[in-house]
């Protein structure tokens, strides 16, 4: 379970930070707007841990994208519908569909930083990709 932990918070932290960099350089944000994200994306590596460590053993490591992409698809709608970031850092309502989008977008992303997941996972235990993999 520890191998899951770290594997995740390894790949999990330098994401958040290169994340973190890219929106605040690129939208210009003040402070004040960016806080709701910078302060969610401080607790994202331990949520990514512990999301590695629920996985079915079954699904370890073969399955870990898919596993992240369910992640990506509850972090999106919490993030759009029930915080509604959008708003609260850019001062637009988006749309319903908008925001539909971005949590696609989302599991897409989180499941190819899962696929890394996987590569740290295997780096970790020493577990050799399965040829069906």
């Amino acid at each position: 379970m520890l191998h899951r932990f770290a594997a995740a918070t390894c790949v999990a932290s330098p994401a958040v930070a290169l994340a973190t960099l890219i929106v605040t350089l690129a939208s210009g944000l003040e402070p004040e707007r960016a806080y709701p994200l910078l302060s969610l994306w401080c607790i994202v590596p331990a949520l990514w841990g512990l999301w590695a460590m629920l996985a079915p053993k079954a699904w370890v490591p073969q399955r870990l994208p898919l596993w992240g992409a369910i992640l990506g698809l509850l972090l999106g709608a919490v993030a759009m519908f029930v915080i509604d970031l959008p708003a609260r850092m850019f001062g637009v309502a988006a749309p319903a569909p908008q925001r539909g989008l971005a949590i696609l977008v989302l599991a897409g992303l989180y499941s190819l930083l899962w696929l890394v997941v996987r590569v740290a996972f295997r780096a970790l235990t020493g577990v050799r990709a399965d040829p069906g993999s």
